[in-house]
């Protein structure tokens, strides 16, 4: 437990000063951009993501499983050489091949062909972005957090300035917030490749890119579907909704991002310690009482915001986004869902099941793509049902084989009465609850957390 806080401490907390600041671009997103504008960005940014995955095809998971089989320094830059290496040609392969078919991307996806220029900037950033993706879980394995730390705030400061920079100064448009990821990507890439020099050489082994392969071919499926449902929902909120709903959704999606940090704090620490610790004897007690802890945290978190997601919608964003409120609401209920899973769901990848995940990830794509188009007549609520039902299904799937498989018990009455206080959240600003009402609530709710950390807390475990 307490090794588990100090890796969240690391990844996440301390961060979150830097991440936080890139909520102060959200103003200056919606004071610059229209709905339309803002839907076009996120159809960019989503692409980019989804292609990051086609990237990395999770080299650097397969670089952790097999980073702590041997303490000799030339086997590891050996082994991460060889990752980088892969990582470097499946770049090349992504971006060239997403360039020659740009037309594709301009006719079907964007469906407009009046941002071509920012596509061609997209695929350079995504080159940049892969390389130091990669690079940047390094630290991670080498124990040295802090170095983490030092470069993702770094490099998120220069980014937001530089964006800053091209946005407000230059009037770039849409162009300059890619100019700033590309900025921050290169600046990322250097500090990374400083910090991991000593395993970086020129070295390419056949035998342990066959290993690393073999670790994450069958990833591969489930974490492209994962990416892909990015840009496919965004594709067809733009269809069969607006391009100015799919502003609102990007407005909403990024104030709800701070589920988010807490998922990104998590993923760096809790899939290390698992792969380190799954065969100790208390692993299943802590794992208990850090999902227990976690799902807290997040639940009222998630339920704070969302109470206040009329004001934060009226003072950070414009009266165009004003009807976001509720979308917020969802996309911070279903990020506490994504939270969970990731917990609570690592079964298949202790007991190298990995097809589970493509699978879970398969049934809860179709059933949101399912559900985007047949909503679509109740607008924002249609979307956020889609991706609320579509992350409980896959929470459902990859939590009870864990339960099965690992013979763990993850349901406390605590999460009953907490995802109450979240479906209440929800509803009250779906009926337009007055603030003071919904501060009462609020109020509650933070009070019920602080109890049940007190109880969680006031059970002696054992480190993992």
């Amino acid at each position: 437990m307490k090794d588990f806080l100090k890796q969240i401490s690391i990844y996440g907390i301390l961060p979150v000063a830097g991440k936080f600041a890139g909520f102060f671009l959200i103003p200056v997103y919606t004071r610059l951009f229209s709905s339309a504008e803002f839907g076009m960005l996120e159809l960019l940014m989503t692409l980019i993501k989804f292609l990051l995955f086609a990237c990395n095809l999770e080299f650097y998971n397969a670089i952790g499983r097999y980073f702590y089989e041997k303490e000799n320094l030339d086997w590891r830059k050996n082994l991460i050489s060889t990752g980088l290496f892969l990582t470097v040609i499946t770049s090349i392969i992504i971006a060239t091949g997403s360039f020659l078919f740009k037309d594709e991307f301009y006719k079907f996806y964007l469906n407009s062909f009046d941002f071509q220029l920012e596509f061609k900037l997209c695929l350079v950033w995504l080159f940049m972005e892969a390389i130091f993706t990669y690079l940047s879980v390094i630290p991670r394995f080498e124990k040295k957090p802090k170095t983490y730390v030092a470069i993702s705030v770094s490099a998120l400061f220069i980014r937001i300035t530089s964006t800053i920079l091209y946005v407000l100064v230059m009037d770039l448009g849409i162009a300059g917030v890619i100019y700033g990821h590309i900025t921050g990507a290169i600046i990322s890439l250097l500090l990374y490749s400083f910090a991991s020099r000593k395993y970086l050489s020129f070295h390419f082994s056949y035998e342990i890119a066959k290993k690393i392969t073999k670790f994450a071919v069958p990833i591969v499926p489930g974490l492209l579907l994962i990416g892909f449902w990015g840009p496919l929902s965004r594709n067809l909120i733009a269809k069969y909704y607006s391009l100015e709903f799919l502003g609102l959704f990007a407005f909403a999606i990024r104030i709800a991002s701070v589920m988010e940090i807490l998922n990104g704090a998590i993923r760096m620490a809790w899939n290390p310690l698992i792969f380190e610790n799954f065969n100790k004897p208390n692993f299943k007690k802590d794992t208990q009482n850090i999902s227990r802890l976690m799902g807290i945290l997040a639940i009222g978190g998630a339920s704070g915001i969302t109470l206040l997601a009329p004001e934060i919608s009226t003072y950070i964003g414009t009266e165009e986004y004003e009807k976001s409120a509720l979308l917020i609401g969802f996309l911070c209920l279903t990020g506490i869902i994504e939270i969970l899973k990731r917990l609570r769901g690592f079964g298949p990848l202790i007991s190298n099941k990995t097809g589970l995940l493509t699978l879970a990830e398969a049934v809860g794509m179709i059933l949101g793509i399912a559900m985007l188009i047949q909503f679509q007549n109740l607008g924002l609520l249609g979307i956020g049902i889609a991706f609320l039902v579509s992350a409980l299904v896959k929470y459902f799937i990859l939590t009870n084989y864990t339960v099965k498989k690992m013979n763990i018990a993850f349901n406390h009455w605590n999460d009953v009465l907490l995802f109450s206080f979240s479906l209440i959240s929800l509803g009250s600003v779906y009926f337009e609850v007055l603030l003071v009402f919904r501060s009462i609530l609020f109020l509650i709710t933070i009070g019920t957390c602080i109890y049940m950390l007190r109880e969680v807390y006031g059970k002696k475990t054992r480190t993992i």
